[in-house]
């Protein structure tokens, strides 16, 4: 099975995401911010790929948060979820996909496959 770090500081958005990703049989570790998806980071080595909200209310964005993650050594995709229309102009690379709010379980399952490496143990 497949982990996915979920961050969303929305608690509605969160828990819709969280079901449709255990729907289809992935593991979801869910996180409030930037700096409880650190600490789960930092002890979880199984972790597939992350879904974060771009604009989280406390700490820092998402794209901030994956880049962080990195260069704490998780090497992992990075799904960035928003409502803006357009993705950020800045800071989204190679490793990092931008999914437009709202999204049904379909446009999620698409990024997240398109997206997840296997876990090498």
């Amino acid at each position: 099975m497949k982990t996915v770090l979920l961050v969303e500081d929305n608690r509605d958005v969160l828990v819709s995401t969280a079901y449709m990703l255990q729907d289809a049989g992935y593991e979801v570790v869910a996180a409030a911010n930037s700096g409880q998806a650190k600490e789960v980071a930092s002890v979880r080595t199984d972790i597939g790929v992350i879904v974060t909200d771009l604009n989280l209310n406390e700490g820092m964005n998402g794209i901030e948060l994956g880049m962080a993650m990195r260069e704490d050594g998780l090497k992992c995709p990075l799904i960035v979820m928003s409502g803006d229309a357009d993705p950020p102009e800045h800071g989204m690379l190679s490793w990092m996909t931008y999914l437009p709010k709202p999204f049904d379980r379909r446009a999620l399952l698409a990024a997240i496959t398109g997206n997840v490496q296997p876990v090498v143990s």
